[in-house]
């Protein structure tokens, strides 16, 4: 067995694959949608959208396979992240470099493979879309075209995050290039891989590099005579329109849109455009600068799993109608699925329910036939679903994922609406509804261990930072006011070195404690690093309000700690920053502030407060 050897860009790679934040993530539709298309189209047993760690090949999606990972060492697609379109392997057994791996020899007895590699903008391949059978075949090339497609719509889902933030870093490489010569700034302009554009505020092209021609088919010169307005397709100007008209007004810095350009030949491109504005130092609008990718072969492949995704619809509703037609069948089916399952006519009675409803709703679905909605739902959830029971009557397809039947009950459920057509006319629907309480609890525990400190509890850095931008929201809005306490312990460096870390660890927790009862419900403590801690009290701006809330907390902080046998002293020095109504100030600078103050708490004896200088009201406000 041969062992892949590591691309020679792979500290690279892996950084950038562990910088898209989806590694050991939860399975997601939006991938398994693409598995599913992949068995179908190539007619394989197996399926995945696999990912290539230091060690290990992780599937992010799979269909056929029940292991979600793999050692690297024996994975193909490690062999595929040096194929430059695809690797195909017909019969793994004869192969010279598979022949004796685990994965041959053994489950799941792979013979057959073809992987197409997931490559970003800048080159890294992350992993592969791959097919994999169990006996030896071929494929035909219109299919692997069509797989290739695929994995353009893969790559398309893996790294849209990190292409959201280009027209961010376009308008940041701009700023920087003004002050370069015009020979470097054209040089960065053109070699640029995407298109970009210069446009005056009217909508005039004013500079084009190479790219943006190729895409739009026009030339430099072509384009210069132009506006934007003049090569979008017309259903797409107005919304385009309205939001560089934000970007002038300075409602949003920047925008994202999926649009077409009418090429000059007359046929259309799918464009992904990122549009930034450029404002002079004292905050006027000067230029528009425009990054354009060209999306048209993913728009085709996602109408090709649009049009997959229609036909396996309409194979299910037909199926449906069928089985509806044959009550025995459709009922035994039905009873032994764990969702709720009914059907219901166009004045809201039921016509068919399953067992699950004698679970749920302890009534026997048999009697529930004929009668309204009304008598399972009770008069709040009613006419909370009611708007999508209508959805569904107008012929719409629609979901809700938050219901709560029974408030006792403690359970979260998710219904689907299906429009049930007949001849052309929609004669009720069906309903669907599966349980995903512990869905919504994962959901909510990934998102606690994002925003909360692992060791005190508290809020951390990123849970601070967005109360902080509420907070100075509704300040500049004139709805509150509130002051920040910047806080740093005294003395906690040589608790560490005296007793060890973990004592540590404890008095931070203790201190944590202390801090919160310090505070009122509404205020926020926050363990923003090692020995800081921030507090944001609401409403709280006149001075000698802010001096008892400082005070009291460096009091309570000097008060002595006793843990494991020992007794500890520690000290506080706060910073105070204030921000009263209408502040004309930022998250950061507002932080910042109450930085400094501290330092100067600190400089001024230690286990005292200070306050930072007055933030500066709005134009028009005292």
């Amino acid at each position: 067995m041969q062992v892949a050897p590591y691309p020679i860009n792979e500290a690279a790679r892996l950084e950038f694959l562990r910088s898209l934040d989806i590694l050991d993530t939860p399975p997601a539709e939006r991938f398994d949608r693409f598995t599913r298309v992949l068995a179908e189209l190539v007619q394989v047993p197996i399926a995945l959208v696999s990912l290539v760690d230091a060690d290990t090949q992780w599937f992010k999606s799979r269909v056929g396979m029940d292991a979600c990972e793999t050692s690297r060492d024996i994975a193909f697609c490690a062999h595929a992240l040096h194929a430059d379109g695809a690797l195909i392997i017909e019969d793994a057994s004869t192969d010279i470099r598979f022949h004796d791996n685990p994965l041959v020899v053994g489950a799941p007895f792979v013979r057959f493979y073809v992987g197409i590699p997931l490559r970003s903008s800048d080159g890294y391949v992350v992993g592969t879309l791959c097919a994999i059978d169990t006996r030896p075949r071929s494929i035909k090339p219109s299919t692997l075209s069509a797989m290739k497609d695929l994995a353009r719509a893969v790559e398309r889902e893996l790294f849209h995050g990190s292409m959201a933030g280009q027209a961010r870093t376009v308008f940041e490489d701009e700023r920087r290039a003004r002050s370069l010569s015009e020979t470097r700034f054209a040089t960065v302009f053109e070699e640029t891989p995407t298109g970009k554009a210069l446009v005056d505020l009217s909508g005039r092209l004013e500079v084009v590099n190479r790219k943006f021609c190729e895409i739009t088919g026009y030339s430099a010169e072509e384009l210069i005579c132009r506006t934007f307005q003049e090569i979008t397709h017309p259903d797409d100007l107005e919304a385009d329109l309205a939001l560089v008209a934000d970007l002038i007004a300075g409602r949003r810095k920047n925008y994202a849109l999926e649009k077409r350009y009418v090429r000059k030949d007359g046929t259309l491109v799918w464009v992904d455009l990122h549009v930034a504005i450029l404002r002079d130092a004292a905050g006027a609008p000067l230029h528009l600068i425009a990054a354009i990718l060209d999306i048209t072969p993913r728009k085709h492949s996602e109408a090709l799993i649009q049009n997959y995704q229609h036909e396996l619809e309409r194979r299910v509703t037909e199926r449906t109608l069928d089985l509806v037609q044959s009550q025995r069948t459709l009922q035994s089916i039905a009873d032994n699925i764990p969702m709720l399952i009914a059907q219901v006519d166009s004045e809201l009675r039921y016509v068919f329910n399953n067992a699950r409803y004698q679970e749920i709703f302890n009534v026997d679905p048999l009697s529930l036939r004929g009668k309204s909605i009304q008598t399972v739902l009770t008069p709040p959830v009613f006419d909370e679903l009611l708007p999508y029971f209508n959805r569904a009557l107008a012929g719409n397809r629609s979901t809700r994922d938050d219901i709560r039947y029974d408030e006792l009950d403690g359970r979260i459920w998710r219904a689907t609406y299906i429009p049930d057509v007949r001849d052309g006319a929609v004669v009720g629907f069906f309903v669907m509804s599966q349980d995903v309480t512990e869905q919504k609890r994962k959901e909510k525990s990934l998102t606690d261990r994002a925003l909360l400190d692992h060791l005190t509890g508290l809020p951390n850095r990123a849970a601070l930072m967005e109360k902080l931008t509420d907070a100075v929201d509704s300040a500049q809005r004139g709805l509150t006011d509130f002051s920040v306490y910047f806080l740093d312990l005294d003395g906690f460096k040589r608790v560490n070195d005296d007793y060890g870390h973990d004592l540590g660890d404890e008095l931070l927790c203790q201190v944590s404690e202390r801090l919160r009862q310090k505070v009122r419900q509404q205020d926020t403590v926050c363990r923003l690093a090692g020995d800081e801690f921030v507090v944001i009290a609401s409403g709280a701006k006149a001075q000698d309000t802010c001096e008892r809330i400082a005070s009291a907390m460096c009091a309570s902080l000097m008060q002595p700690f006793h843990m494991r046998g020992h007794t500890i002293r520690i000290g506080t020095s706060v910073g105070v920053a204030v921000c009263p109504a209408y502040a004309s100030i930022t998250p950061e600078h507002l932080l910042a502030s109450a930085d400094a103050a501290m330092y100067q708490a600190k400089r001024g004896g230690r286990n005292c407060y200070r306050f930072a200088p007055a933030v500066q009201m709005q134009d028009g406000h005292a």
